[in-house]
């Protein structure tokens, strides 16, 4: 006889010497009519009491977490160095070199997407202003002011997911009563010049993986050289004249255009404001957005420490999440968007992290994750995904009734071109969504009854 067998016999004995007591005692009729009614029985197995049943579901739970930590190790001996962790709660599940700090790819993004949200708040939107020298139809000189406005597109890539549509500035302007403009100067003074971190691989520009990082960029800093994509050097000025082009075609005369910073005490003479920052924060993370997350950590150092550059924005996320409970120690963290080779980040740190959505106010953190109804089968796991060459990283959670956070981040082996990547995620996505926590035991035996029919 299996244990859980033997258990289940000694615990109806014990339901029904119970029942035989309560019997010798006697009921009176309402009592029993009572009893008649409840729709569990007084002989079921649901009745074993709580020094019987929690053991064996304790039992349970081990052999599945067990099972889990199994089929993740030999996911992670794949590769040279890994690490993963899944938890419930404050519950381990399963884990592997949780601190072991490895190259996280772009689950980094997830950092500074947190501290945005926390920071900006989820209603955020940004606002693109145009200010001009004095009000009236003819100014001498408009100003095009950058705020950081990642999403900002013209109508040809307005279709690219989500968008600030620069043709509404335009629009604007000339609701304003503008008929000419002496000069269209470009303001991306928000932010430091720096255009690229030092130490990214030249290749990230070569293939766009990223481009040019400012203040005001529109297009994601690309456009069209004899019929091909390419990065303009200077996306401020790509602005100006895109601008430029777009007032005059609505009739606006524009004469030069070039850069520089408004005075405070220009006037307003239009502006364009973004989709809230959870829609946006949602697409980056749905398409990796490395200009985006590069942008975001500019716009933090500039709030939180008065300085739009890589590496205020890098401590601004620090603080943040030190603020929220979540320290990041012993890692060294180079950028944004997690294209630097330097950067390292700890399954438990990213665990830690995601672990703030479990909080009433933080429910957006969880939220703005890419879904994959393809993933657990139920289609409730929502990751953020990452590679590089010899890198993949996946984290997120699975939305049950109790989720669980997850981090897995393997380093060399494998190698990790895209779809040896997307590969391997998948197969540990499968690992993850295929996990059931188990039902306690008498669920398990006999499942939960129906309330009774009433007789017709």
């Amino acid at each position: 006889m299996s244990r859980l067998r033997w258990w289940l016999c000694a615990g109806l004995l014990v339901g029904a010497g119970v029942a035989g007591a309560l019997a010798w005692r006697g009921t009176d009729a309402t009592a029993s009519r009572a009893a008649a009614a409840v729709a569990t029985p007084v002989w079921s197995a649901r009745r074993l009491p709580g020094p019987i049943v929690d053991p064996l579901s304790a039992a349970h739970e081990r052999d599945a977490a067990a099972a889990l930590q199994q089929q993740l190790d030999l996911e992670a001996a794949r590769y040279d160095s890994a690490c993963f962790v899944v938890q419930r709660g404050a519950t381990v599940l399963a884990s592997r070199n949780a601190t072991t700090p490895l190259l996280p790819a772009s689950t980094q993004k997830l950092l500074v997407t947190t501290a945005a949200l926390t920071t900006l708040g989820p209603d955020f939107r940004f606002e693109t202003h145009a200010v001009a020298s004095s009000p009236g139809p003819s100014v001498d000189r408009l100003w095009v002011v950058g705020a950081g406005d990642p999403v900002l597109r013209t109508s040809e890539f307005v279709d690219a997911g989500v968008s600030t549509p620069l043709d509404a500035l335009a629009d604007a302007i000339v609701a304003k009563g503008i008929t000419r403009v002496g000069t269209l100067v470009a303001d991306d003074s928000r932010y430091d010049q720096e255009r690229y971190v030092p130490t990214w691989k030249p290749g990230y520009r070569v293939d766009l993986d990223v481009g040019p990082v400012g203040a005001l960029v529109v297009d994601q800093g690309v456009t069209m050289a004899s019929g091909r994509p390419a990065l303009v050097d200077d996306p401020a000025r790509q602005v100006g004249e895109e601008l430029a082009g777009l007032l005059r075609a609505r009739g606006v005369t524009v004469g030069d255009v070039g850069r520089g910073t408004a005075p405070s005490d220009a006037a307003e003479v239009g502006s364009v404001t973004s989709q809230p920052l959870r829609t946006i924060v949602a697409y980056v993370l749905a398409v990796s957005d490395n200009l985006a997350a590069e942008m975001l950590t500019k716009e933090l150092g500039t709030r939180q420490r008065n300085e739009g550059s890589t590496s205020a924005g890098v401590a601004a996320v620090h603080d943040t999440l030190g603020r929220l409970g979540v320290r990041i120690d012993g890692a060294p963290t180079v950028d944004g968007s997690g294209l630097d080779r330097g950067n390292r980040l700890t399954c438990a740190d990213l665990v830690a992290v995601l672990g703030l959505g479990a909080r009433a106010d933080l429910r957006v953190l969880h939220d703005v994750l890419p879904g994959d109804p393809r993933s657990g089968g139920d289609g409730t796991l929502r990751a953020k995904g990452g590679y590089l060459d010899d890198v993949t990283g996946l984290a997120g959670v699975i939305d049950r009734t109790s989720p669980l956070t997850f981090a897995f981040l393997a380093n060399g082996g494998v190698p990790a071109p895209a779809r040896n990547a997307l590969s391997q995620m998948r197969r540990v996505a499968d690992v993850l969504g295929a996990y059931q926590p188990p039902p306690r035991v008498p669920d398990a035996v006999v499942p939960e009854p129906t309330a009774p029919r009433e007789r017709p």
